[in-house]
């Protein structure tokens, strides 16, 4: 029989009657961290659990997958300049990571999949998703929630692009999973140094550019945000979430069959 829930939900001796030939271990990893005046500091981890709640339920019983506990604090350092943020070392969310992998690998469980929402993140999951394949022989894959959206037909491509912290998408989103903790008011159009840094030359910028500087917060828009948070609505940020998680559902049932040997 197959299980979809959360991992700490069973007792032992249920989870120990599971199936886990297939079975895929789903890490929820997000931050809490500022963004912008007019976001709670929870965006992260508050946007991976909307996206699970939500495809949880699609996953209709064809596999069992586990959601571990969230992990709300990861990599934030270009953010610490800003009140209330907290961070992980580079080298402590890694170490978590991994003492984490052994013990999913010692319950039985061959495959790791972390689902990411913060994209500070996403250089230690590179280094972490092939440590682990080496150090634990889990098949470990990560993907990101909001670029399983279909941000680019939702809020166009260039907000998609390049609203990157607490800009159109994830303002949506949080409008429509936790509209409580935005303070629409204090929404604006966030612009960013990054833009300026791609006119001066076309190969030194984020995300796709050849050459892409390290960065803080600060450097791109002192406000803490960038991109355009006033466009921001609920029924956007529903069919954002609703994309991801289908999608992700659908991710689930792949990778549980997926074996890169």
């Amino acid at each position: 029989m197959h299980h979809a829930g959360a991992w700490v939900d069973l007792t032992a001796p249920e989870f120990a009657a599971l199936d886990l030939s297939s079975a895929v271990a789903i890490l929820p990893l997000g931050a809490s961290e500022q963004h912008g005046p007019h976001l709670a500091m929870s965006v992260d981890h508050d946007l991976v659990d909307a996206v699970l709640r939500r495809a949880m339920p699609l996953l209709d019983g064809r596999v069992t997958a586990l959601v571990l506990p969230m992990l709300a604090v990861g990599k934030s350092n270009e953010h610490l300049a800003f009140a209330g943020t907290l961070s992980l070392s580079a080298e402590t969310l890694l170490r978590v990571l991994t003492d984490l992998a052994r013990c999913i690998a010692g319950a039985g469980v061959g495959r790791l999949m972390i689902l990411n929402g913060h994209g500070g993140n996403r250089a230690v999951l590179e280094v972490a998703v092939r440590d682990i394949r080496a150090g634990c022989g889990l098949i470990t894959a990560h993907v990101a929630w909001d670029e399983l959206a279909g941000a680019d037909d939702i809020v166009g491509r260039d907000e998609a692009e390049n609203g990157l912290h607490g800009g159109d998408v994830e303002t949506s989103a949080m409008l429509a999973a936790h509209p409580d903790k935005v303070r629409m008011a204090l929404a604006r159009d966030f612009g960013s140094a990054h833009r300026d840094w791609q006119k001066a030359h076309p190969d030194l910028g984020l995300g796709g550019a050849a050459m892409r500087p390290g960065w803080l917060i600060g450097d791109l828009n002192p406000a803490g945000a960038v991109g355009n948070a006033a466009a921001a609505t609920a029924a956007k940020g529903e069919a954002l979430l609703g994309t991801a998680a289908a999608r992700l559902a659908d991710l689930i049932v792949t990778f549980s069959h997926f074996d890169p040997r």
